[in-house]
């Protein structure tokens, strides 16, 4: 678990507790219980209290100690579906970790379910300006294969600009997940690379797609790059196999 989501379920679990609590709570008798969950002085609970005073989550009742205020209400909502959301992400981030050819076709697949998409948007809406960025992207990604380098970061660059033309918000943040917490893009650049593919072929026949303002062919243009990708992969670890098996 990381600090953030630490903090975060801290927080929820405190206020769950004055919540369901009969009378006011204070931090002597809440280190007994979330305490010795976090290994957390009396002192250091009596801090977190008094930030979520300053919040206006909780509000302290004379001696007695502290109960929920409406914001604080509002506030266990909230975080209710920032832990759920996070949770998922984090499962999806050890997913996208996991390294072999398994775990790299799924990414792939994933891929390919929303960047066909984002292709057919971006065909729909993109300016003389996204077009002139999208340009430039493969330029540099030619410039750097002339010089026998990968273009690693380049190619992420050109789908991000992808993303970004397309401008629908929601497809962008999920495939900017799945981006963000896998190696994919590192590791199939390079698989291509070995078995005698090139990335940028693909780029160019999705910006002609785009430039000619046709959805259907940028669509198709995109699904044909992810699949090249995916079957350079198969190909890729077949061989990798059989030299491992001699």
């Amino acid at each position: 678990m990381t600090l953030e989501l630490q903090n975060l379920q801290l927080e929820y679990e405190l206020l769950k507790e004055l919540l369901n609590a009969e009378s006011p709570l204070g931090a002597s008798t809440l280190v007994h219980t979330l305490g010795k969950k976090y290994d957390l002085s009396q002192a250091t609970i009596g801090r977190k209290l008094m930030e979520l005073d300053v919040e206006g989550f909780t509000v302290l009742e004379g001696r007695k100690g502290r109960i929920l205020t409406e914001e604080g209400n509002k506030r266990i909502a909230f975080l209710e579906r920032e832990l759920q959301q996070k949770n998922v992400n984090v499962r999806l981030l050890q997913l996208l970790n996991n390294s072999g050819e398994s775990a790299l076709l799924d990414v792939l697949v994933a891929r390919r379910a929303l960047e066909r998409e984002i292709a057919s948007l971006a065909a729909q809406r993109a300016t003389k300006e996204d077009i002139l960025l999208l340009e430039e992207s493969i330029a540099a990604q030619l410039k750097l294969l002339s010089k026998n380098m990968i273009p690693y970061e380049e190619d992420r660059e050109f789908h991000t600009l992808l993303a970004l033309t397309a401008r629908n918000q929601v497809l962008f943040h999920a495939v900017q997940l799945v981006w963000q917490t896998s190696r994919d893009f590192m590791e199939t650049a390079y698989i291509r690379r070995s078995v005698g593919s090139e990335l940028v072929v693909d780029h160019q026949r999705i910006l002609d797609a785009i430039a000619a303002g046709s959805p259907e062919q940028a669509e198709a243009a995109m699904v044909t790059h992810i699949n090249q990708m995916i079957e350079d992969v198969k190909r890729y670890f077949a061989i990798k196999n059989r030299e491992q098996r001699i």
